[in-house]
């Protein structure tokens, strides 16, 4: 074989080129291939990538969608190839790149092809800062450029190309949005978000749910993204059966002092499960938390119970007895509704009548109302009340 000697001399011109190119554009040319991504839901060795036709039509994506999958059988993430013309002055090149979405449908990465790079007006090669920009800018779902069209993007912007797709450079970018864009890659920055939250985004959400079961579920539940969380829970009731560990991992979010995910979690609580003693234990457990309304929501759910058992009737009771008269009353219709007769309960309600809050009194009565009272004091009490409205 042929042995090559490299001389320190051609070394040395390698080194002054790449110096020579990062002070003409600013940056290295890219030899590493470009990659930026957030944390993924589900982590794991990928075993397989599955093409899949896309139904969205879009002139810059290519027409599938790839979807990967782990090694124990839950789809990872979803990827689409982007192959479009980026051009300065008349002058154009490909850009080649792929976007990822998390299985959830939140923006994941993106990632060039070996050798690919973007570029900015006069063919600037991206900064590091630039590629982290961007970055940026495509993890934002609430980011202006939702509700911008091209023309605002880049109102002075000159098409002589007779392309609709010329980048705006920096002189021409308007400065309202200079915040939203990476500066003289307003078109690139603009067209990789819209197909980021665009109908694709919709599109592996769907796919994902062909593939839900309380394991996937509870795997998204680990995610250290908050929406993730929040993806989950809305898709519990009505798409899975909850097993044991999903049932219990549900419920330790509502009392977790997290009241977006406490609500999502009590909403997520299908009917037949709250007749379950240790749902309504969790449930109860709620309504010692200080957050007015968790336990609005809480009192809310148990009215959809088949019934109340008698510890979630006591731990109702400090509810009903305490200084919220909003609360007092939220308890004393559930107590009507499920026609509570517990006569710890019918005494607390009697205690009521002589209220300030004629408001909750009334509430009480009309409780009380339902019921057979048998209980002198009880009765004595109605009548005390009674007698008052009748002045009135």
């Amino acid at each position: 074989m042929r042995k090559f000697n490299i001389s320190t001399s051609f070394l040395k011109s390698i080194w002054r080129f790449l110096a020579a190119w990062a002070i003409v554009h600013g940056s290295l040319p890219c030899i590493a291939q470009v990659r930026y991504f957030e944390p993924a839901t589900v982590l794991g060795v990928q075993v397989d990538v599955k093409p899949i036709p896309s139904t969205v039509r879009d002139s810059i994506v290519t027409d599938t969608v790839f979807q990967g999958w782990s090694e124990e059988g839950f789809p990872t993430h979803y990827y689409k190839k982007i192959r479009t013309s980026v051009c300065f002055d008349n002058k154009c090149r490909l850009l080649k790149c792929m976007l990822y979405w998390n299985i959830t449908g939140r923006y994941l990465g993106f990632e060039l092809e070996k050798g690919e790079y973007l570029s900015k007006a006069r063919h600037k090669p991206f900064k590091r800062k630039e590629y982290t920009r961007l970055h940026a800018i495509l993890s934002d779902p609430s980011s202006r450029l939702s509700g911008l069209s091209y023309g605002e993007l880049a109102p002075r912007a000159k098409v002589t190309s007779g392309r609709n797709d010329v980048d705006a450079v920096t002189s021409a970018t308007a400065t309202n949005i200079l915040d939203d864009v990476v500066a003289g890659a307003a078109y690139t920055t603009y067209k990789m978000w819209h197909v980021v939250y665009g109908p694709t985004q919709e599109e592996v959400r769907n796919l994902t749910l062909k593939s839900l079961s309380p394991g996937l579920i509870l795997k998204i539940l680990d995610s250290p993204d908050p929406g993730d969380k929040i993806w989950a829970l809305n898709h519990i009731r009505g798409y899975v059966r909850p097993t044991p560990a999903l049932r219990e991992r549900v419920l330790s979010f509502i009392n977790a002092g997290q009241y977006n995910l406490a609500e999502r979690a009590i909403h997520s609580l299908d009917s037949t499960e709250l007749g379950a003693d240790t749902v309504q234990t969790v449930l109860t457990a709620g309504l010692a938390e200080d957050s007015y309304a968790v336990k609005k929501l809480i009192i809310a759910k148990l009215a959809l119970a088949p019934g109340l058992t008698a510890k979630t009737i006591a731990g109702l009771r400090s509810v009903l007895t305490g200084t919220n008269p909003q609360l007092t009353s939220d308890v004393l219709d559930l107590f009507t509704l499920h026609h509570i007769t517990d006569a710890t309960v019918v005494r607390d309600a009697a205690s009521l009548l002589a209220q300030q809050n004629a408001f909750v009194a009334k509430k009480a009565y009309k409780y009380l109302q339902g019921l057979t009272v048998q209980e002198q004091q009880v009765l004595q009490q109605i009548q005390v009340f009674e007698s008052k409205q009748a002045q009135k």
